[in-house]
């Protein structure tokens, strides 16, 4: 349950903060009339408390695919400029995502079980648990199982796009990334169709021991 902090109305990038969205996602909800704003005397936009509360409500008994009719993202990778690079041209060439950022593999596993995201852009090469790691994990637990993997590394070996598709991703993306080739492996037009994977136990689940 997210804790909303006591005080009447929030601005945009805390509502972001609070939500694991980001800023740009909140305009959205908010012109599209998702999440109701009033005017301060100085004319900036704030988010009344009550609003907060009320989407969070919505979100925890909405369906884990397609809340708020968006499609949401969640990039794991450790490189901070690459990823806000990333995060704006997905918003500019898909409005309706939701993306989510995780700095390591760690807090990638978290927010994946937490969040159960659409779709994963994961980094490859990270301190701690690797992007080959993670995706092992993601595909061996019940709960995120289901969610779609992109890779992302600077590495285009054979060898590397044959682990990582081993491993559960759906294929391997250049970095720095081509905008278009990422939509188009988002919208499923990038590469044949992956069955959904079924069948693995979830009596153990090494994402929820190690995360």
């Amino acid at each position: 349950m997210i804790k909303i902090p006591d005080k009447p109305y929030f601005s945009a990038s805390e509502v972001a903060r609070l939500l694991l969205v980001s800023t740009n996602s909140v305009r959205v909800w908010a012109n599209k009339g998702l999440l109701k704003t009033e005017l301060t005397l100085g004319g900036h936009r704030r988010f009344p408390a009550s609003e907060i509360v009320r989407l969070v409500k919505e979100r925890q008994t909405q369906s884990e695919k397609m809340r708020l009719d968006t499609l949401r993202i969640l990039i794991i990778d450790d490189d901070e400029v690459f990823t806000q690079i990333l995060t704006a041209g997905l918003e500019n060439s898909m409005p309706e995502v939701v993306v989510m950022v995780a700095a390591d593999g760690f807090s990638g596993g978290m927010l994946a079980r937490g969040q159960t995201p659409d779709i994963i852009l994961l980094d490859l090469r990270m301190p701690g648990l690797d992007g080959f790691q993670i995706c092992k994990m993601l595909k061996s637990d019940a709960v995120t199982r289901h969610i779609r993997v992109i890779a992302i590394s600077g590495d285009q070996s054979e060898d590397v796009a044959q682990s990582i598709r081993e491993a559960g991703a759906e294929g391997l993306l250049s970095k720095p990334v081509h905008m278009p080739t990422l939509v188009a492996a988002i919208e499923g037009s990038l590469w044949p169709a992956h069955p959904p994977v079924t069948g693995q136990s979830a009596t153990t689940s090494p994402l929820a021991g190690r995360l």
